[in-house]
C-alpha cells in the first residue's frame, strides 16, 4: 500500500513536470487564452489520471500472468529466479533485524502526510478567512455578482467566487474606471475562475512537494487575468486608459492566494499582452503537440511495474471468493473451464492436479495455476509452448453444502515465435559465442522456461554480475500472420576487475 502510494505520487509528479515544461516551451506566449486555460486545466486533471491508466503489474506480467491485465502488452524487464531468495527473505517474518526498507517507506509517507496536512490547514484557513470577510462586511448585490465593501483603503480589488471585494479607494475612481474594474471582475465570476484556483489548491495539498503545481497554478491565474483584460479591452476604443488604470492600482498587494486581484506584480506583462497582436492561426498547431506529450507520459508511467512487496503474495489474491475467505474452505466441488482450445478440460484438470472432493486451499490452487517450482503448472503448459499472452482468471464460489466450486476463465491469446535475439553489455565474449550457450533460437515457439534457463546460464558464466542479467522481451504484433513475434534483448553487466 505504501509503495503504491509513493509510486503513484512519483508518476503523477513526473506527468505534471512534463506538461508544465511543454506549456512553458510551446504555449505560454500565445494569445489564445481560452485554449491555454483548457490546456492548463487538462494538464492538471490528466496528470492525476494517467498513472491510474498505467496498468499496474506489468513488471510481473510474465512471472504471474494470471495477475496481470490481459490488455497490457509492453516490453518488460524480467527478474525471475535470481531475486527469489531476496524476496523470500523479505517475506520471512522470522528474519532477524529491522526491515530498513519498510522503515524508510514509512518515514517517507509520514513526512508526506505532515506536509499535506500543513498545506490543507493553510488552504482551509484561507477559505474561511475569505468567507468571514464576505460575511462581516456590507454587500451590494448586482445580480451577476455581489460587491463586498471593505473598510480598509489599502486593500486591493479582488474577487472570490461570486464576490467582488472593493475598498474605499475604489469609490474614488471615475465612473469609467470603476466600470472597467467591475467588468474585469465580472469576467472572473462569470467564467468561474475561482473553481480553477480551488482545483490547483487541492492538487497543491496532494502534491505539495512538486514545484510544477504552483507553476501551473500561477500560469492559470495569469491566463485568467488575460481573459478578463481582453474582455475589457474589447469594449474600449483604445487599450491605453485601461492600461493606465492597471498601473494606477499596481502598488497594492494581494491579501490571499485564492483570489483574483485586479492588479498585481505581473502588471507589465498584462499590459504587453493587451498591446500584442493576436497570434497567427498557424500557431494553433502547437496545441497538437499535446498528443505526443500525453503519449509520452502515458508510455513512461505504463512501463513502471508494480512494487515487489505487493506482488510477493499472489497466492492470496489469485482466487476470488464471493462468499467465503480465501483460506481453506472445505472441499472442492465442481471444476469448470472456459475459453480453452489448446488444452482440453481433461488435460487442464490433470495439470491442475485437483479433483472434486479434494481439500480446497487457495494457495494450492494458485500454485497449480502459475507457481509450481517444478514447472508443471497450467501457465507453464501454455507459456512454454508459444502462448506468450496467456492468462487465467480463477473464481471460487462457496456452495450451501460447504463445498467450493472452482471456475477458470482462460484467455489463451495468439501464439508467439521468437524473433531477433540480441545481447548487449558483453565486451569480452562475442555475442555469437554466448548465443550458442543459451537455448533460445529464432523462429522457435516462445518458451518462458527457456528464457529462465537463459538467464541462469548467463548468470553462471562468471564474467557477468548475476544480479544484473536482464531479459527484455518486445512483442511484435503480426495480425496478418498466424503467429506474433517476440524479440528478445538480453542485457548483461560485466563484473568490475
Amino acid at each position: 500500500m505504501l509503495t503504491s502510494l509513493l509510486l503513484y505520487l512519483a508518476e503523477a509528479s513526473f506527468c505534471l513536470a512534463v506538461f508544465a515544461l511543454a506549456y512553458r516551451l510551446l504555449l505560454a506566449g500565445l494569445t489564445y487564452f481560452v485554449w491555454n486555460r483548457a490546456y492548463l486545466l487538462g494538464a492538471l486533471a490528466t496528470s492525476v489520471v494517467i498513472p491510474l491508466l498505467a496498468f499496474p503489474g506489468l513488471a510481473t506480467w510474465l512471472t504471474n500472468p494470471a495477475a496481470a491485465p490481459s490488455v497490457a502488452r509492453l516490453p518488460l524487464r524480467l527478474n525471475w529466479q535470481l531475486n527469489a531468495p531476496l524476496a523470500h527473505a523479505q517475506a520471512n517474518p522470522t528474519a532477524s533485524g529491522p526491515d530498513w526498507l519498510a522503515l524508510l517507506l514509512m518515514g517517507a509517507v509520514i513526512i508526506y502526510a505532515l506536509g499535506a496536512l500543513y498545506k490543507l490547514v493553510r488552504a482551509v484557513r484561507n477559505v474561511r478567512a475569505l468567507r468571514r470577510l464576505a460575511q462581516q462586511n456590507p454587500q451590494t448585490d448586482l445580480g451577476a455578482f455581489s460587491i463586498v465593501h471593505l473598510p480598509e483603503a489599502s486593500m486591493p480589488a479582488f474577487s472570490f467566487g461570486r464576490h467582488v471585494f472593493l475598498s474605499p479607494l475604489h469609490e474614488t475612481l471615475s465612473p469609467a474606471e470603476r466600470e472597467q474594474l467591475l467588468l474585469h471582475e465580472e469576467v472572473h465570476v462569470r467564467q468561474r475562475h475561482t473553481l480553477d484556483l480551488l482545483l490547483v489548491e487541492a492538487l497543491g495539498v496532494v502534491f505539495w512537494f512538486n514545484g510544477a503545481v504552483p507553476y501551473l497554478g500561477r500560469q492559470l491565474k495569469v491566463v485568467h487575468e488575460y481573459l478578463a483584460d481582453a474582455a475589457v479591452a474589447r469594449t474600449q476604443a483604445s487599450a491605453t486608459p485601461y492600461g493606465e488604470l492597471l498601473i494606477k492600482l499596481a502598488a497594492q498587494q494581494l491579501p490571499f492566494a485564492l483570489v483574483h486581484a485586479f492588479s498585481h506584480k505581473q502588471i507589465f506583462l498584462r499590459i504587453h499582452m493587451l498591446t500584442q497582436p493576436t497570434s497567427s492561426p498557424m500557431k494553433k498547431l502547437r496545441f497538437l503537440f499535446i498528443v505526443p506529450v500525453f503519449a509520452f507520459t502515458w508510455a513512461a508511467t505504463a512501463c513502471v511495474g508494480s512494487p515487489a512487496p505487493e506482488a510477493a503474495a499472489p497466492a492470496e489474491a489469485s482466487v476470488d471468493s464471493e462468499t467465503a475467505p480465501l483460506a481453506a474452505a472445505g472441499r472442492i466441488g465442481r471444476i469448470s473451464w472456459q475459453g480453452n482450445t489448446y488444452l482440453s478440460a481433461a488435460e487442464l484438470n490433470q495439470a491442475l492436479g485437483l479433483k472434486s472432493g479434494d481439500a480446497y486451499d487457495s494457495a494450492t490452487v494458485a500454485r497449480r495455476l502459475s507457481f509450481d517450482p517444478k514447472g508443471g503448472d497450467i501457465t507453464s503448459r501454455y507459456m512454454d509452448h508459444g502462448y506468450l499472452f496467456f492468462s487465467v482468471e480463477p473464481k471460487a464460489t462457496r456452495q450451501p453444502n460447504g463445498t467450493t466450486d472452482l471456475a477458470f476463465n482462460i484467455s489463451e491469446g495468439r501464439r508467439a515465435q521468437i524473433g531477433r535475439i540480441t545481447i548487449t553489455g558483453n565486451t569480452k565474449t562475442s555475442t555469437a559465442a554466448l548465443l550458442k550457450l543459451v537455448p533460445l533460437r529464432s523462429g522457435e515457439d516462445f518458451s518462458r522456461a527457456k528464457l529462465m534457463e537463459t538467464q541462469r546460464i548467463l548468470a553462471q558464466q562468471g564474467e557477468f554480475d548475476p544480479n544484473k542479467v536482464a531479459i527484455n522481451p518486445a512483442p511484435e504484433m503480426r495480425p496478418n500472420q498466424p503467429t506474433d513475434l517476440v524479440n528478445i534483448a538480453l542485457v548483461v553487466v560485466e563484473k568490475a576487475k
